[in-house]
């Protein structure tokens, strides 16, 4: 989810960029077939509801099947919005018009894949169908964007989590022209889509459509603005401001419910042949978005809008280019001729800016989606004129232009669309696509843990710069209205130069262990056998829920010990009982961890793991002997179900459950020694993994925890686990295991100083030797960013800066001999209000060990509380940030971020200078 109405920096932006001609680049070719089939494959990574059965993502099941059940609807269907879990009307309505619009204009564009557009289109008409429940009744969203944007993990576990997901309607008295209208539009175009497949189905979608057109016209005002949907659900505001998308500087960027208006008529229009609606369309026409006219001063001539592009709330430049194909009128051939040769050779002399590699920047925020969508704009245009019109190749160049950018041809020479071409984004900002189990973004450093075949990141700034950065919503969120009109000239393209679609696609992703029990502080004696176990789910193919997650403990009675000599105890607060013991077969016994009730699950700290003591006791004198016991002979011999389900592990006589590589090996003690070997074979693994190496602090925003990571160890044979010790009195003890470089000790005391290290293990139980020590302070939270509502979509808790390689802060003072710095400070504008982005680069050769970084704004600016990663203060204009704990060490050539929203009047300049700990930055 992002939000769409920032100003921007349209006046500075101007007098950057040269309103010429694109320097001359080599022709590109690239399989635009293939690209069309990820392209639509995003569309199903962004399901809700129960999981179709055509569905290609194998990370994905079921989630939130209970939208809606508290307003009596079933409102579990339908699309995310972006890189998050909230369902907006608004835009994924307009998405909907827009791959029904490359349907009809295009249809055998697809080729093979027309079966997966249709299955993808129904998927959203379906929901849209289930949110008009009466002619004058429209479900317009689904979550709450400030509480779905706290939270950083899969929708498989909204519903167990119990997280808010309010819904919102228009009615008569809470009235929606925009989002009602443009609903409208979604439901003419898909039954014209639908047509030529499923008449039926197409007839529901236009009664659907006509109900809606009457509810949205004769509920509007008269002004534009005063029923646009933002009155109804002011909520909005903060992600998709429809009366203010495109802010002061583009004045191109309609504001109002007119063109939406105009927009369904024409698609009623398209889809009926009834007149009264292209009077309609005529009606609303002149009533859409104008600016001056060039060379015109204030009061002076205006003209259609044509300085901005279509998107989720600009539909004019859509009904320019239908309005000219269907009525031939040289009035709207004017305007969609004025509004690409602006984007193209210029209108007048003026130009719309260019960065220097060829992209149309329309607008800073997600630039591509943009781009794509204007290029749309002028395939379809072009393809009205035919080859043989002087203004064909003119069109017809600048789209193709636009997505070979997209696609690679570029100064980066990198793909924007994930999994398709070079060097493609690895870390778009989307949360289930990260992999991420624990409900925050902690880890900012490796790739998602899943490809999202076919989404297109939102793009480089002006000057084509880009960063694959997770925390860069602005930049590389995804999201479906981005990816709508790449989709449509895919498909153009795709028919016109050809293309094959990959085969198997997509393949099967590599899995980890996912679900598995542990076992630890194990004890055993002439008494008995004591120890933890844990039950870990970090499933993720799909993200699943134990609901009656149990692990079992085997053992065999030795001797004459009989069974009523066992007594099985244990249990704890976390709710997992302790049961047994239990006959298996013979005299093997197991006593049994039950977590029932409690539901262990991924995106939660907390939740995602259940570990309880388990205590095994025999009286004086009875025969007890832990070597022959089923459970102690490996890790996976203590299996793991859900109720009566085996879900991994292998219990004694049985198979074992499917396992996609090997699984954690607990540590028999809390040495990290090696542990010994009996007489090993010439066969037998006996060579230990390295050592893990650079433990550190890698995320700030925890409770009562420390996230730490570390750089993997090597082993001849695989590393399959790590263990994590922490020091507790003299010595040190195993608190838990970890199959990735990433672990978090929690339940611990905020404020209070602990030690841990980290030791590897493989396959055969080899355990290398400790890594160095870190010893870090429990967290109690990191504030997060609070942008104006019209400002950012708060993506996650906080922005998660890069981990700190250096465990430890130097003790040498910095900067020293060998010191330098540089700071980067950029900013995103709404007008009176901004974001701005601090990157503290380390240059030097010596480590700088606790910093300050001050400078002076040299306008009106103040800082909003409470700034993120840093300390922040403000004294008139001076500004200081001071490190906070885990970001204390930035060492040579190493760079971290911190930030604030902040306000300001007049303008916005950037500061001049910045000192870190006395020392002026480049």
């Amino acid at each position: 989810m992002r939000l769409l109405s920032l100003g921007g920096v349209a006046a500075v932006l101007a007098a950057l960029l040269v309103p010429g001609p694109a320097p001359a680049q080599a022709a590109s070719s690239y399989n635009y077939t293939e690209a069309l089939q990820k392209s639509i494959y995003f569309y199903e990574a962004q399901q809700s509801g129960r999981k179709p059965a055509w569905s290609r993502v194998e990370w994905r099941g079921d989630r939130t099947l209970n939208d809606g059940k508290a307003a009596g609807a079933d409102l579990s269907g339908g699309w995310y919005d972006a890189g998050d879990h909230v369902k907006f009307g608004f835009p994924m309505a307009f998405t909907t018009t827009m791959l029904a619009w490359g349907l009809v204009e295009n249809r055998t564009g697809y080729g093979t894949q027309l079966t997966p557009m249709l299955n993808n289109l129904k998927w959203a008409t379906d929901y849209l169908i289930a949110a008009h429940p009466d002619p004058e009744t429209l479900y317009v969203q689904v979550g709450d964007g400030s509480v779905d944007h706290a939270y950083w993990g899969p929708p498989e576990v909204i519903d167990i989590k119990g997280m808010s997901r309010p819904v919102y309607k228009i009615t008569p008295t809470c009235k929606g022209t925009d989002v009602v209208a443009e609903t409208a539009a979604a439901m003419a175009a898909s039954s014209m889509a639908f047509r030529p497949t499923d008449p039926a189905y197409a007839d529901t979608l236009l009664t659907h459509a006509r109900q809606l057109f009457t509810f949205a016209d004769t509920t509007k005002g008269s002004n534009g603005q005063d029923t646009a949907y933002t009155s109804c659900v002011p909520g909005i505001s903060g992600y998709y401001n429809s009366t203010w998308e495109g802010g002061s500087d583009h004045p191109g960027a309609t504001k109002m419910y007119w063109d939406e208006l105009a927009w369904a008529a024409v698609w009623l229009y398209r889809a009926t042949g009834t007149g009264s609606y292209l009077d309609k369309a005529r009606e609303f026409y002149p009533k859409m978005g104008s600016e001056p006219d060039v060379g015109q001063g204030a009061g002076g001539t205006t003209v259609a809008a044509y300085s901005f592009g279509l998107g989720w709330n600009d539909k004019e430049y859509g009904v320019y280019a239908l309005m000219a194909a269907l009525t031939g009128e040289q009035r709207y051939k004017d305007d969609v001729q004025r509004y690409l040769d602006y984007w193209t050779t210029g209108y007048k002399g003026k130009k719309g800016p260019v960065t220097p590699g060829g992209l149309a920047y329309v607008f800073n925020w997600a630039s591509l989606r943009m781009a794509l969508n204007t290029a749309w704009v002028a395939l379809v245009y072009a393809d009205h004129l035919g080859p043989g019109d002087p203004l064909y190749a003119r069109y017809h160049d600048f789209a193709k232009r636009q997505v070979d950018y997209a696609l690679g041809d570029n100064p980066r020479h990198s793909s924007y669309m994930v999994g398709f071409g070079t060097n493609p984004p690895t870390h778009v900002h989307h949360r289930a696509a990260s992999g991420q189990y624990l409900g925050y973004m902690s880890d900012t450093t490796g790739p998602n843990l899943h490809v999202l075949y076919g989404a297109l990141a939102g793009g480089p700034d002006q000057t084509d710069a880009y960063t694959d950065s997770r925390t860069d919503y602005v930049r590389n969120e995804v999201a479906i209205d981005y990816n709508s009109g790449i989709t449509n000239v895919l498909a153009r393209f795709a028919e016109e130069y050809g293309g094959t679609p990959v085969a198997g696609f997509p393949a099967p992703e590599q899995k980890y262990e996912e679900i598995y029990a542990e076992t630890g502080n194990v004890y055993s004696g002439v008494d008995g056998t004591s120890l933890t176990v844990t039950i870990t789910n970090t499933s993720n193919w799909p993200p699943r829920v134990l609901q009656s997650g149990k692990a079992r403990y085997y053992f065999t009675l030795d001797g004459s010990t009989s069974v009523s000599q066992v007594k099985v105890t244990g249990g704890d607060s976390n709710g997992c009982a302790v049961t047994g013991p239990t006959l298996a077969q013979d005299r093997t016994y197991y006593a049994e961890v039950d977590c029932t009730g409690k539901p262990i699950y991924p995106g939660d700290a907390q939740l995602y793991r259940r570990g309880t003591q388990l205590r095994i006791s025999v009286p004086n004198g009875a025969a007890w002997d832990p070597a022959n016991d089923w459970s102690a002979s490996a890790a996976s011999h203590v299996p793991v179900y859900d109720g009566n389900t085996l879900v991994w592990g292998t219990p004694p006589g049985g198979t074992s459950s499917p396992s996609p590589s090997p699984s954690p090996s607990p540590s028999p003690s809390p040495s990290p020694s090696p542990s010994p070997s009996s007489s090993p074979s010439p066969s037998v693994d006996t060579t230990p993994p390295s050592a893990p190496t650079g433990l550190w602090v890698c995320g700030a925003d925890f409770v009562n925890a420390v996230p730490m990571c570390w750089t993997a160890s090597t082993d001849d044979t695989g590393v399959t686990g790590y263990d994590v010790y922490m020091k507790q009195g003299s010595g040190f003890t195993k608190i838990g295991s970890s199959t990735s470089t990433l672990y978090v000790a929690d339940k611990l005391v905020a404020g209070t100083s602990y030690t841990f290290y980290v030791v590897a293990r493989d396959a055969a139980g080899n355990t290398s030797q400790p890594s160095a020590t870190l010893t870090a302070t429990a967290q109690s939270g990191l504030p997060s960013p609070s942008p104006s509502p019209s400002a950012s979509p708060s993506p996650s808790p906080s922005p998660s800066p890069s981990p700190s390689p250096s465990p430890s802060p130097s003790p040498s003072p910095s900067p020293s001999a060998g010191g330098g710095c540089k700071v980067t400070y950029g900013t995103s504008d709404w007008g009176g209000g901004f974001t701005a982005t601090i990157t503290i680069a380390n240059t030097g050769t010596t480590a700088i060990s606790g910093w300050t970084l001050k400078f002076a704004f040299p306008g009106t600016q103040k800082i909003t509380p409470p700034g993120w990663s840093a300390t922040w203060t403000q004294t008139g204009a001076n500004v200081t940030a001071a490190n906070l704990d885990w970001n204390t060490t930035i060492t040579p050539g190493q760079s971290i971020q911190i930030g604030f929203n902040g306000t300001y009047t007049g303008s916005n300049p950037k500061p001049t200078a910045f000192t870190l700990n006395g020392t002026t930055c480049s």
